[in-house]
């Protein structure tokens, strides 16, 4: 049985023990005699005027009463710690309901190549990051930093991936001229190419004299044909003819010596060419 002692906010419950050696039952016949009512205050008296009855044993105070309401409408006491949306909540002391935004890691810091994966956790409401290898991202296909390749729909087109992202390298055709798909000769690439034609270079004896003296070399000439061609003009706003012939394209320098009648020799240096092809001889014209 417990009594509720004292008036204090958190009342103590106390359990009574029986008296040694006497059954409550046996003190209840012999005070009352079968009327209730008179056993109690018996009982009562006794409890408190006996030396041999033991103190009354006390199991603690009862938890508090709830004081404070959750997300949910749910009683909570002072000291509960709870989540609601993202926010760690506590009931105080005061009966106040007391929420703070959740601590959330720093993200790590990443290295040179590296870049920065984040995604929100459930779990802890916090965005969790993680560094990854950085790469380039090109036909839903990954390449590694310092990767290059070639753009399958365009020969002349070449891509570099590098810390910042994809670096396009156009190649260029400087000395392209126009020619049927037949008559044209590619590179390995398949983005340049030369029209095919019987310009190449041919050689030829000459006699070169300077100051007197003389020597006959061996020197190369371009000849063949090219074939022509019509193009637009977007300044005159018309088809023109093109100037293409066979020209040199190529060349170096050679030195000989050249002999003289007193039985000397005097250096000399001309210009050798070295390889020929059709070339449009109007922007050459208009260039030089």
């Amino acid at each position: 049985m417990y009594l509720y002692l004292g008036h204090d906010s958190f009342p103590s419950l106390c359990q009574i023990p029986q008296v040694s050696g006497v059954p409550t039952e046996a003190q209840d016949s012999q005070s009352t005699g079968g009327k209730t009512g008179e056993y109690s205050t018996s009982v009562a008296a006794e409890v408190t005027t006996s030396a041999h009855i033991p103190q009354p044993v006390c199991s603690g105070p009862p938890p508090p009463a709830p004081v404070c309401h959750g997300p949910l409408g749910e009683e909570k006491s002072p000291g509960d710690v709870w989540t609601s949306n993202c926010h760690q909540c506590t009931c105080t002391e005061e009966r106040a309901v007391d929420c703070r935004p959740k601590e959330c890691p720093s993200p790590p810091t990443c290295k040179t190549g590296e870049k920065l994966m984040t995604f929100k956790s459930n779990d802890s409401c916090c965005e969790i990051g993680h560094c990854e290898p950085r790469t380039c991202l090109f036909n839903n296909t990954d390449y590694e930093i310092g990767a290059s390749f070639d753009d399958p729909r365009n020969p002349c087109v070449s891509y570099t991936c590098n810390s910042t992202g994809l670096m396009a390298l156009v190649q260029d055709c400087p000395k392209q001229t126009w020619c049927t798909e037949g008559e044209r000769t590619y590179d390995s690439k398949k983005c340049c190419y030369t029209c095919k034609s019987d310009c190449r270079t041919s050689p030829v004896n000459v006699t070169i004299r300077y100051n007197g003296c003389k020597k006959r070399v061996e020197m190369a000439r371009c000849a063949g044909e090219c074939k022509r061609t019509l193009k637009y003009n977007y300044e005159t706003f018309q088809l023109e003819n093109s100037c293409i012939c066979c020209r040199e394209e190529n060349y170096e320098y050679r030195d000989i010596e050249l002999d003289c009648p007193n039985g000397g020799t005097i250096p000399y240096r001309y210009r050798h060419t070295t390889t020929c092809s059709c070339l449009d001889q109007c922007e050459q014209s208009s260039a030089s």
